[in-house]
């Protein structure tokens, strides 16, 4: 009895299934027979345009061959090099920033919607070819550090080496873009042989306190003897920024506690957005100590017979990724060694005993002389 129950509920569940799949098939059966009598056609006049430093443009046009009705269409669009990434958009354009000197291409195709149902058309290729220039005359090891000041602007520093084959005569000039703005640098520091090898800008468009935003180094170079290829590199802004100290650093001994406090430091991020790194020497053993807190301040027992000096350094934390560590803060000193205390104290009663007693020694002798003087002169008379 309980076998044929479980039997006719095994087919009442599989009829239930059969009844869904014929009516998915009823429902779904037009729109795929309709879909197949539409031809997708890729689309066209699919261009690619240097739009500014390390920034390409694809535009492209819909077929006017394909069909609108009430079909959704989007673009399919795949960046082949010189980084793979693929996205859809119902624009007819799209923004890429993107290293140029080794070339760049794409795909794009159509995508056509209808009810949940998707058919794709061909895919159109376009591509930039690299920029000319003789193999190994591009700049190497280009590395940026970026500066919030005092006054509240940004400083780029770069450096680079000279390509390998690039010829002694030739000149390398650097330019820096951020969003819309570009600038060619004017502050150069060169090699031996006269060539540009490092950029400072004091001031900069960089926008201080900004998340993830780009900065693009782009360099390129003259020579009479060979065409000097350019280079391009990207940077994260936050990357690349050199943190300043933690300001007011204050140190202190609370019974057997050594505590250290601080302010964070100059920037526009807020203080719950930085790492310190707290440096602690024990100048009477040597030993040394490297301690990472999130607080603005640090509380550590020591031992209170020996003198310490303390550091503090900072880092992007949270809010940003991490730049560079900044300096280390100025050196602090506190507590007493006494076993120097002692021998300093000892060597000063020393001193003291030493200078008195040669004092001492010096009138006693300078009255013996005077004595002897006078003897010496009234005998004479």
């Amino acid at each position: 009895m309980v076998f044929l129950t479980d039997h006719l509920n095994f087919m009442a569940s599989m009829m239930r299934v059969c009844l869904i799949l014929l009516w998915i098939r009823i429902l779904v059966q037009p729109h795929i027979l309709q879909l197949k009598a539409v031809q997708v056609f890729p689309p066209i006049n699919f261009t690619l345009t240097v739009s500014a430093l390390a920034q390409v443009l694809l535009s492209w046009k819909p077929s006017p061959n394909q069909e609108q009705k009430n079909y959704t269409i989007r673009y399919d669009v795949k960046i082949l090099t010189p980084v793979f990434e693929e996205y859809d958009t119902t624009k007819t354009h799209s923004f890429q920033t993107a290293v140029l000197h080794n070339g760049f291409s794409a795909h794009v195709r159509t995508l056509l919607f209808h009810k949940g149902l998707q058919m794709t058309s061909d895919w159109v290729t376009a591509e930039l070819q690299p920029p000319p220039g003789a193999e190994n005359t591009a700049v190497t090891d280009l590395s940026c550090v970026t500066h919030f000041t005092v006054s509240s602007t940004v400083s780029l520093h770069c450096t680079w080496l000279p390509g390998k084959e690039a010829p002694e005569d030739t000149k390398y000039f650097l330019f820096y873009r951020y969003e819309t703005y570009t600038e060619e640098c004017q502050d150069y520091i060169k090699d031996k042989w006269n060539r540009n090898v490092e950029c400072r800008f004091s001031v900069t468009h960089i926008a201080p306190g900004e998340i993830d935003e780009l900065i693009v180094i782009h360099i390129n170079g003259s020579s009479k003897y060979a065409a000097i290829k350019p280079f391009q590199q990207l940077f994260n802004q936050n990357a690349i920024e050199k943190v300043n100290v933690p300001r007011n650093v204050t140190v202190f001994l609370e019974q057997n506690d050594l505590v250290a406090t601080w302010e964070k430091p100059l920037s526009t991020f807020p203080k719950g957005c930085f790492e310190y790194e707290f440096y602690l020497i024990n100048l009477k053993s040597g030993n040394e100590q490297v301690s990472k807190t999130y607080s603005h301040d640090f509380r550590l027992r020591i031992d209170v017979t020996g003198r310490y000096s303390v550091q503090i350094r900072a880092n992007h934390h949270k809010c940003a990724v991490n730049g560079f560590w900044s300096d280390w803060s100025e050196t602090l000193y506190i507590g007493e060694n006494k076993q120097e205390n002692l021998i300093v104290w000892s060597l000063t009663v020393l001193c003291v005993s030493t200078c008195s007693t040669v004092t001492l020694i010096a009138i006693v002798c300078k009255s013996v002389l005077q004595k002897k003087t006078k003897t010496i002169l009234r005998a004479s008379l």
